[in-house]
């Protein structure tokens, strides 16, 4: 290793190293012989030369961290599938098994804080394939990393934003006490005839990664969110959409139902502001127009909630196709191609994706998004947009997914104007800030306990994204259930309700009183969109009271003050001028007791704090506040 790299790394950075992956063979650093060149502002750039390929090997200091970038060169016509742009082996010191892997992007199920043992569990069963006889853990992208718990000092990856193509984290275990991380930008693929027209000097340049070995988990996210500036324009969106108790099984009279609903509760009709319409109003995905039932069309259903003091607003999957239908059998020079050259099945379903690139694709976007805005929607939610991220190639070859997906979104800003609230539903957070007024940072929410835990794995890492890439939504506040709904069923039809070993989606049984009020108070905690999805008229006077209290988003993210320690943070803190939140849960299936001190999260005890909740008063002896919790409940307090 380079004696400077030494330097910059620490002790625990070993065999730092980088690959180069071209159609027919594959470089390793150590194929190059590699000079180095400092500058005045403290990089290094390494640089070298082989089988005609010449590569910059890019080293910045940068908050705590080091900006790491590769880039490569020939003089001849150059195909680079992919750019291992760091490889470095990590020895922490002792067995590796309790590490934890802080994970997010790439796939919903590759998210949260898993165990080094309970990756090497998964490696069986759902590999990432490297080299012959190698298996690398579960994958992820935006940040990775490895720590022992929330205070040690750790390692951590994060990829600077925005990006354009994608840029996976693998890791794999070495031995007993060390763990080797592979960052790679992943090109897409050009067909043989682009490849034969390509001529003189070709560059490719790998996207670029933070690393940090410097600091314990918290303040390597703060420093690595510190890369991207406040938002000057950031308000949290309050309202009512129809998915989750509707799914696709909506029809007008629902919406006019729940408005009725909510012009009858002075708390909700002074309170909410959007009525979104989402899935189950169109003719069919592909073909953006209202279906039989919603027999008066979307302009009169625009017009009706605009009549009832509302700003309407409208779901689309505009990038999804379905094969059958008008466009995705006469409009075939706007889809994404396979290598052939035919309409690429894409992840949801092996429906058609639109290639917003291709000037077809964006006229067929620029009539449904101008379309629907003349019809007098405001709100867009955009949904299913992250199926492109598997797109095999784009019209324009310059662009990766998120460039492809930026760009994109920028096409509907034009189309609905900046008095629009667009909601990026699956925008990745990798294609950067301000392409949204708001964005999801997880997976749906429905109300039962472990779409809670699923929501909460995604927001103990995206947290800091709230007001940097968009207002963050952490999806509906739901509150039905067994002790908070006047009705015995409140869901639609579960198909695998009986399933002896359903999977993660829809298990259990729904939401308790503990259960709903715990959901409720992580919504408020996130700080971001507030957007009701129950049947409103069917909630029973418990369950209308929880969403009352928690309607007004402050529009301040709390900080999971133990992140490290667990799977989940019990212990969310929410700085707020002239006031403090403390949000304590007990993510266990038994009755626990806490005892927080205060001291211990540098934080000057209260004399007192009032329950969120209840509103009742809590004295605070010895900076000690002792708590007793329900399975699944939680206890908010302010002060």
């Amino acid at each position: 290793m380079h004696p400077t790299l030494a330097s910059f790394f620490g002790p625990a950075v070993s065999e730092i190293g980088f690959a180069i992956h071209l159609d027919d063979h594959r470089l390793e650093s150590k194929d190059f012989a590699l000079s180095g060149e400092a500058d005045p502002q403290g990089s290094l750039i390494l640089s070298g030369a082989a089988q005609g390929v010449a590569i910059r090997w890019h080293f910045r200091p940068e908050r705590g961290g080091m900006r790491v970038q590769l880039s490569i060169s020939s003089e001849q016509p150059l195909a680079c599938q992919r750019l291992d742009s760091l490889t470095l082996t990590y020895h922490p010191g002792g067995c590796v098994d309790e590490w934890r892997i802080p994970t997010l992007g790439d796939s919903v199920e590759s998210v949260g804080l898993p165990r080094v043992a309970q990756l090497a569990e998964t490696v069986g069963t759902n590999p990432i394939q490297g080299k012959a006889g190698e298996a690398k853990y579960a994958r992820g992208s935006l940040l990775r990393g490895a720590f022992a718990d929330g205070h040690t000092i750790g390692l951590f990856l994060g990829t600077l934003l925005p990006q354009n193509f994608r840029h996976l984290y693998t890791v794999e275990r070495v031995g007993r006490d060390a763990l080797c991380f592979t960052a790679t930008t992943h090109f897409l693929a050009l067909k043989s005839e682009e490849k034969s027209e390509t001529s003189g000097a070709r560059q490719w340049v790998s996207e670029t990664t933070w690393c940090c070995t410097s600091l314990p988990i918290r303040a390597a996210i703060a420093a690595y969110a510190g890369h991207l500036p406040i938002l000057e324009s950031g308000t949290p969106a309050i309202g009512w959409n129809s998915w989750d108790y509707y799914f696709s099984a909506l029809r007008q009279d629902d919406i006019l139902e729940n408005m009725d609903a909510i012009l009858a509760n002075p708390v909700l009709a002074a309170g909410l502001k959007y009525i979104v319409v989402d899935m189950g109003w169109e003719h069919c995905w592909g073909e953006w127009q209202a279906n039989y039932r919603f027999p008066d069309g979307l302009e009169h259903l625009a017009a009706a909630i605009r009549a009832r003091g509302f700003i309407p607003g409208i779901w689309t999957a505009p990038l999804i196709i379905h094969p059958l239908s008008y466009p995705g059998l006469r409009n075939g020079e706007m889809l994404i191609q396979n290598q052939w050259g035919d309409p690429w099945p894409s992840p949801e379903g092996g429906q058609y994706a639109v290639d917003p690139t291709h000037p077809a694709g964006q006229a067929f976007l620029r009539e449904v998004f101008t379309r629907l805005y003349q019809a007098g929607f405001r709100f867009f939610k955009i949904d299913f947009v992250s199926a492109l991220l598997s797109a095999p190639r784009f019209h324009d070859t310059s662009k990766g997914p998120y460039g492809a997906l930026a760009d994109f979104f920028r096409l509907v800003r034009e189309c609905v104007g900046y008095e629009s609230h667009i909601l990026g539903c699956s925008l990745p957070a990798e294609c950067g800030p301000g392409l949204a007024d708001s964005h999801r940072i997880g997976i749906d929410i429905h109300n039962q306990w472990s779409h809670i835990e699923w929501v909460v794995d995604f927001l103990q890492l995206a947290y800091w994204q709230n007001q940097r890439i968009a207002v963050n939504d952490p999806d509906f506040l739901v509150v039905r259930g067994q002790e908070t709904s006047l009705e015995a069923e409140t869901n639609v039809l579960n198909p695998m309700a009986h399933h002896p070993n359903p999977p993660r989606w829809r298990r259990g049984p729904v939401f308790n009183r503990e259960e709903a009020r715990t959901w409720a108070t992580l919504v408020n905690l996130s700080g971001g969109n507030v957007f009701l999805s129950d049947r409103l008229a069917m909630l029973n006077l418990t369950g209308t009271a929880l969403v009352e209290r928690v309607l007004q988003p402050t529009g301040v993210a709390a900080v999971p003050l133990d992140l490290g320690e667990n799977d989940r943070p019990a212990l969310w803190h929410m700085a707020l001028p002239g006031e403090n939140r403390l949000g304590v849960i007990n993510w266990s299936d038994a009755p626990v007791t806490k005892t927080i001190c205060f001291a211990d999260w540098q934080m000057p005890a209260p004399e007192q704090m009032i329950d969120f909740w209840t509103g009742q008063v809590i004295p605070i002896a010895d900076g000690l506040l002792h708590l007793a919790l329900a399975p699944h409940a939680c206890r908010y307090f302010r002060w």
